[in-house]
């Protein structure tokens, strides 16, 4: 069934907006046809469309399960803000595999500057990711901070780690069983020994990502992946 995302579904049983655009001049949904509604709150909405109108699609909810493809854990990637259109890359895949939030920052080897005014975009994007991927809470895409700022937030975290090409043994084995852990990876130039030195006193973990040097759209991707097979999430 085709998947929609109406915050105050539950509230106002219609759908509005650009994801009633999406429902009527994209996928040509119907009144009698079946879809699924999320609002974010963990469950799936069986409705039944019931009216088209100007505007807006009236539904009727059948039935409310609960999402069995939203994460086990919550997981956080604290992102060296990337160049380009690589944090929109990030956004999809993150969103696949099953990442609660997405905190870009700024650091000495950042050279992208942060836009605030794309964070809607973001957002709408991490929606969209959402529905592909079956799962009914939207990644959390936030605004950007500072290094400064990234330090102080480590404490809100069971373990945080942060993946650094100049450690040859850390891993994440001792990632099994804890419920809130945070990722940070660097932009394209990494860490510097400063910056790497102030993440170690603040008590986050450093990890290697394996012998050779991985571009920074790939090491989330691959961080998570392993936390994901660790703690079966």
């Amino acid at each position: 069934m085709k998947r929609f995302y109406e915050k105050d579904v539950f509230k106002t049983n219609k759908i509005t907006g650009e994801e009633f655009k999406h429902l009527k001049n994209v996928l040509r949904c119907d009144v009698g046809e079946e879809i699924i509604c999320l609002n974010g709150d963990g469950n799936e909405y069986i409705s039944e469309i019931t009216r088209i109108a100007d505007g807006f699609a009236e539904i009727k909810i059948k039935e409310v399960k609960k999402c069995m493809r939203d994460p086990k854990i919550n997981i956080t990637v604290f992102m060296g803000l990337p160049k380009g259109d690589k944090f929109e890359f990030l956004i999809q895949k993150l969103s696949e595999l099953g990442v609660s939030n997405l905190i870009p920052f700024e650091s000495s080897f950042t050279i992208a500057k942060p836009k605030d005014k794309k964070l809607d975009r973001y957002k709408k994007l991490a929606v969209e990711a959402c529905k592909q991927c079956g799962r009914s809470k939207p990644l959390n895409v936030k605004e950007c901070i500072t290094f400064k700022n990234l330090l102080e937030n480590v404490k809100n975290y069971e373990t945080c780690y942060f993946a650094y090409e100049n450690s040859l043994e850390g891993n994440f084995d001792d990632v099994k069983g804890q419920q809130n852990v945070a990722v940070i990876i660097g932009a394209e130039g990494g860490f510097s020994e400063e910056e790497a030195k102030k993440l170690i006193l603040a008590g986050v973990k450093e990890v290697s990502l394996g012998r050779r040097i991985l571009r920074c759209e790939t090491a989330p991707i691959f961080a998570v992946s392993v936390i994901n097979y660790l703690t079966n999430n």
